[in-house]
């Protein structure tokens, strides 16, 4: 099953693709070096990247982080 964030990622042009494709690795590796990552405050274990007008909304654990969602600013916190 494709998640929606996934097909989010298909409608970007193929640089910013490639950009955002990068910076998932990072986050599933646990590498958060040159990322800017901030806590949101209203939901415990949620973190989130921005990267242009986009964030990256991840759940962080020991173990792996998911990747719960990647959508426009201001649009991406409404179904959170």
């Amino acid at each position: 099953m494709t998640k929606s964030w996934m097909k989010f990622l298909l409608k970007l042009d193929s640089k910013k693709r490639f950009k955002m494709r990068v910076i998932i690795e990072k986050i599933l590796k646990n590498d958060f070096e040159g990322l800017e990552v901030q806590v949101l405050l209203w939901k415990q274990n949620f973190y989130k990247i921005r990267v242009w007008k986009i964030r990256v909304i991840f759940i962080k654990s020991d173990d792996e982080n998911i990747i719960e969602d990647i959508w426009y600013r201001w649009d991406i916190y409404k179904w959170l």
